[in-house]
């Protein structure tokens, strides 16, 4: 077994606020596997996702959030220690995947991380991934799986025409490529004009450039009844409201992020939470009925459905050389992740 130090450097929050006030990278404990389901994982990188900056913030409510931790989901590294009842793993086989818990306490902002089987999602690290790409691929992308496949209540048969709006961003990039891996499927994405090349180049089959009113008004000039599923990336009221009666009868659609844009980029007190919770059951009563908001997301369907799309290249990691970051300079990548004018996905080196 490799040798593991006693103490490890970490990324910690040790207040809430800006990300120069919040986070400290410094020497902490290292966790160790006291449990027969226990996997301990030397991180080689790690993938960065919003929830975990508007945590750090404290915009939105967490039950029982205090301060220090760690933050952090997603990684990819190695396997150093492992419980007497894990099965399917062994010592020094490179591993991807996700916490059950991205905003802590005992994150993924870390040289080492521990996990449970059973608990988050595990899953080898395809030979032709590299350990950045492959740590990008755990929140985003079964954020996008879920909802196409889990929440989109798609046709089993015949074509399909599915609309993905934010279709540059982190879940985006992700819900485009996993979209045209599925059979007889039309894939139009939302994004600036800059992007559209990037999009296309995923496999969208049409790229709308929300930044081009012509644009705009012929994606919504379009016929009413088009779409089987719409995958909103972004939030908010403005697309929502031009963009439903475009979805078929039985139509979905399908958000990641909810009625707010950015959710979570400004402080959620009880009253926006209320305000929010009375919008969703508006929508499924009077507006879309199969309006859908990726709650939990089924982290068995990373090693069985979604690795395998990445092993044979259906599903690739967009990343960007300037969203590529040291663990140490992680207050630079969050600072990255809250301008929401990123490409594809942000990640840390270890």
């Amino acid at each position: 077994m490799t040798s593991i130090p006693e103490s490890m450097y970490a990324l910690e929050t040790i207040k809430l606020g800006s990300a120069e006030e919040a986070l400290k990278y410094h020497q902490v404990k290292t966790p160790k596997v006291t449990k027969p389901t226990d996997i301990l994982i030397q991180v080689k990188a790690i993938g960065v996702n919003p929830v975990e900056a508007k945590a750090r913030q404290g915009n939105i409510p967490i039950p029982f959030f205090s301060t220090p931790r760690i933050l952090g989901g997603d990684y990819a590294g190695v396997i150093v220690d492992k419980g007497s009842q894990v099965t399917g793993f062994n010592i020094g086989d490179a591993v991807f995947g996700s916490l059950a818990h991205p905003v802590g306490p005992n994150g993924s902002y870390a040289e080492y991380v521990l996990t449970a089987q059973g608990s988050g999602g595990i899953a080898k690290k395809p030979d032709n991934v590299s350990f950045e790409e492959a740590a990008c691929a755990g929140i985003a992308v079964v954020t996008a799986y879920h909802a196409i496949t889990g929440l989109g209540n798609l046709p089993k048969q015949g074509p399909k025409k599915i609309l993905v709006i934010g279709s540059s961003g982190g879940v985006g990039t992700y819900a485009i490529q996993y979209a045209k891996s599925l059979a007889d499927t039309e894939v139009v994405g939302i994004c600036s004009g800059k992007n559209a090349e990037l999009v296309l180049g995923l496999g969208a089959d049409r790229v709308v450039d929300y930044t081009s009113k012509q644009s705009m008004d012929a994606l919504t000039s379009d016929e009413e009844g088009t779409y089987d599923l719409i995958v909103d990336a972004i939030g908010g009221d403005d697309y929502y409201n031009q963009l439903v009666n475009l979805l078929k009868k039985r139509g979905t659609y399908s958000t990641a992020v909810g009625p707010t844009i950015h959710n979570g980029a400004e402080k959620v007190g009880l009253f926006a939470a209320a305000k929010m919770a009375g919008i969703l059951i508006t929508r499924k009563l009077f507006g879309c009925r199969y309006y859908q908001v990726v709650v939990s997301l089924p982290w068995d369907k990373l090693a069985t459905d979604v690795a395998p799309l990445i092993a044979n290249g259906k599903i690739k990691t967009v990343l960007k050389d300037d969203q590529i970051f040291d663990l140490k300079d992680g207050v630079l990548a969050h600072k990255k992740i809250e301008s929401h004018r990123t490409v594809g996905k942000i990640v840390m080196r270890v």
